[in-house]
């Protein structure tokens, strides 16, 4: 419980911040916009280093003490953003970036530290409850955000926003400080407990040394497919949830509808994700991922195929909907496969691999967006998302084959 409710108030501070960083880089660090536009290439090479270095050290130090120190540093870079005044450019923007990897490291060590905090049998059902949890708290964060820049402006509102923020961090660097002594001697002899045979089910003999480190991950043929499933899925479905619908709204010149559209789909997120995992866990792991990939292609196929000259907004608040009812089946169910592929010495790794396909996916999708938006083509680019999607749900449905029998595809 403490560390949902960690991840509840960080979230209240991240969503309070993740929609404004590129107005926070423009208005109060004054830059252009193609200095904004290096920031993000460098921001997301510093994703890529997070996700690999959170899963090791996490495999290291344990996954509570990891979640300690990098939300410390979190914490850190957000002050450092709010207390930037204007013409100070250097500071934000090395804040900004290690933050970015700061967070992006915090991903696999939460991961990994819910997976070992319940048994087995109810992985799906916490993920299920943290998905709820962390939306609620985006949700609740873009709110509070909106009143603050109305009240204080954009300029003194972001420096209050990203104190809110560092505040978060603290206060989930805290709770999860208090989790870390009691579970330093359990993560310690996990990671020397069973992975050696866990591993040479699946890669045969020799093949469980942690020491042997992302190695180990890539050879073991199931989380090869769950990594290229989530690249494809983040890279056509939640990148264009959080870049292509937000590029058509600037195309369409109806931003206040964005805000609604988003509120949409956090809203159904929250009150639909737990009263529906009941229903899920009626079935294979592998249809519901199916199914929730299909939902996503619905989506975008709405948007696709919108009679109007642009997608209007009663289009994408279908399409929002719709997209989450496939976040629904996807997010509690593809966390939990993760952690039952993963030994215990090698969980923070499997879930460092699960996080580089987010922002590798999120990478590829954002490219995707500027070469098909660039060329005003609205239209294709949500049919082929669509079709991306379509054939992934197909794909998904091959990993019964795959799944160790006996094991992670068991349901409770």
């Amino acid at each position: 419980m403490l560390v949902l409710l960690g991840e509840f108030l960080s979230n209240v501070g991240s969503g309070a911040t993740f929609p404004y960083l590129v107005v926070y880089l423009n208005d109060v660090c004054g830059l252009s916009g193609g200095q904004v536009g290096a920031v993000l290439v460098v921001r997301s090479l510093a994703a890529v280093a997070g996700a690999v270095a959170g899963g090791a050290l996490s495999d290291r130090y344990g996954a509570a003490r990891t979640v300690t120190g990098v939300a410390a540093a979190a914490a850190a870079a957000a002050a450092v953003m709010a207390c930037v005044r204007g013409g100070v450019v250097a500071p934000a923007v090395v804040a900004a970036v290690a933050g970015t990897g700061a967070a992006t490291a915090l991903a696999p060590a939460l991961d990994a530290l819910l997976a070992r905090s319940v048994p087995e049998s109810a992985r799906e059902k916490a993920f299920s409850w943290r998905n709820t949890v962390v939306t609620t708290g985006a949700m609740l964060g873009v709110a509070g955000a909106a009143v603050v820049l109305g009240v204080f402006g954009a300029v003194g509102g972001l420096r209050w926003v990203y104190a809110l923020d560092a505040v978060s961090f603290v206060v989930l660097a805290a709770l999860v400080g208090r989790v870390a002594g009691r579970r330093r001697s359990i993560e310690a002899g996990a990671r020397a407990h069973g992975a050696a045979e866990r591993l040479a089910d699946r890669h045969g003999p020799g093949s469980g040394s942690s020491d042997q480190g992302y190695a180990a991950v890539a050879r073991d043929p199931a989380m090869r497919r769950v990594f290229v499933f989530v690249l494809l899925v983040v890279a056509a479905g939640f990148a264009q949830l959080q870049i292509g619908l937000p590029a058509v709204s600037v195309l369409t010149h109806d931003v206040d509808g964005l805000g609604w559209v988003f509120t949409a789909n956090m809203l159904v997120v929250a009150l639909v994700q737990v009263p529906a995992q009941r229903v899920l866990t009626r079935f294979p792991r592998p249809v519901v991922l199916a199914g929730g990939a299909a939902c996503m292609a619905g989506a975008w196929a709405i948007v696709a195929v919108d009679s109007a000259p642009a997608p209007g907004t009663g289009s994408l608040l279908v399409a929002a909907v719709l997209f989450a009812l496939g976040e629904i089946a996807y997010m509690p169910v593809v966390t939990a496969l993760v952690n039952d592929l993963a030994p215990p010495g090698l969980a923070g790794r499997y879930n460092g691999a699960h996080t580089l396909a987010w922002t590798g996916g999120f990478a590829i999708g954002a490219a995707a967006t500027a070469t098909l938006l660039g060329a005003g083509s609205i239209r294709l680019f949500f049919a082929v998302s669509a079709a991306v999607l379509g054939v992934t749900a197909l794909g998904a449905l091959s990993l019964a084959r795959i799944l160790p029998e006996g094991g992670p595809d068991d349901r409770p």
